[in-house]
């Protein structure tokens, strides 16, 4: 339409005269790139909506200006069609920045474009670039949380695994949280209890960011399979707390334990038994009997009846701890083939062996 001639897209004064924006890419354009950027019917006519030639990269090299041959004016009526123009551009990458960490450049990108005569009628436009390199490294997995865990206004979720918690008996071992104040969790046989308890109490008690929260859940799912105090041990190490729970138990009823508590022989309410043999209860024949507070039983003349009944009442009324318990069993494997005395002898060595 002749009556367009000359309109041009606004340009502010204020701006660089040779670079414009294309509002229907989005994009900045530089002045010639496409033909809206010069006014219709001035040698780069045509509406908006041509594709936009990226600005050069200040740390680009700048390519070389294009030469142009005139083609035959548009009153040149003895002229009949003038052949096709074809604009082909080239980008030029830029050097490697220290954010190419392979070290190469990315592939070049050419764009082509071809319009008529007069540069009003674009009719094709072509874009190729090469593939990028293929590259050998995987897949990035995601960063563990690096640093120390922030647990929000809570200072310590570890959990601890021992004997006696909440009034269980000395042989039991549980899970329980070590700082019931801020994690009020009871303890739990099933570890995954108190675990999951601890990351809910995380989040909603003591407020601690999401990753802490994450975290916390996956080292729950991570110790699934995972048993006694080497369970605590590696949930509090993905917290980032050191434990040794495996190697030492709490103590009983909870709070640091010591190597030599895990492995003494603890009888508790009960006095360190022992078998006697000699005439007991009026008998005129040797037999055997308990002896030790806790240890009351008529005399026998079957040793193993007395021996049994000892361990028996270890694990029950005397609530003894698993090393008591472990060592009155051995007592009983050690006095198998001996008779009279001898009998006596092994199970009390054994008994005590770790008193």
């Amino acid at each position: 339409n002749q009556q367009l001639v000359g309109l041009n897209q606004a340009q502010d004064p204020a701006n660089d005269p040779d670079l414009f924006f294309d509002p229907v890419t989005k994009a900045t354009v530089r002045k010639g790139a496409q033909a809206n950027t010069s006014p219709l019917g001035g040698g780069g006519g045509g509406g908006g909506g041509g594709v936009a030639a990226p600005v050069a990269s200040s740390t680009a090299a700048a390519a070389p200006a294009a030469t142009t041959t005139p083609v035959a004016a548009a009153d040149d009526n003895t002229a009949s069609c003038a052949p096709p123009v074809t604009v082909t551009v080239t980008s030029t990458p830029a050097a490697a920045t220290i954010a190419d960490t392979t070290g190469t450049c990315a592939p070049p990108t050419t764009v082509t474009v071809t319009v008529d005569a007069d540069g009003t009628d674009p009719k094709e436009v072509s874009t190729t670039a090469a593939p990028p390199a293929a590259t050998s490294q995987a897949a990035a997995t995601p960063a563990a949380p690096s640093g120390a865990l922030d647990f929000g206004s809570c200072t310590n979720p570890a959990v601890e695994f021992g004997p006696a918690f909440e009034g269980r008996k000395l042989s039991e071992n549980s899970f329980q949280p070590q700082n019931k104040n801020e994690f009020p969790q009871a303890s739990a046989l099933n570890g995954q209890i108190v675990l999951n308890a601890i990351c809910n109490i995380l989040n909603d008690r003591c407020k601690a960011p999401a990753a802490t929260v994450a975290a916390c859940k996956a080292a729950v799912t991570a110790v699934a399979n995972v048993v006694g105090g080497a369970k605590a041990d590696q949930f509090n190490a993905a917290l980032g707390i050191t434990s040794d729970f495996a190697n030492v138990p709490a103590a009983p009823g909870g709070g640091p334990g010591s190597a030599a508590l895990a492995s003494t022989a603890n009888f508790n309410k009960c006095d360190v038994p022992t078998v006697e043999f000699g005439i007991f209860d009026g008998r005129k024949e040797n037999s055997f009997a308990p002896s030790g507070n806790g240890f009351v039983h008529g005399s026998a003349l079957n040793g193993n009846i007395i021996t049994q009944f000892i361990c028996d009442r270890v694990k029950s009324d005397c609530n003894a701890n698993t090393v008591a318990i472990n060592d009155c069993t051995a007592a009983i494997a050690a006095t198998q083939g001996k008779t009279g005395q001898a009998f006596a002898d092994a199970f009390n060595t054994a008994v005590a062996q770790n008193v």
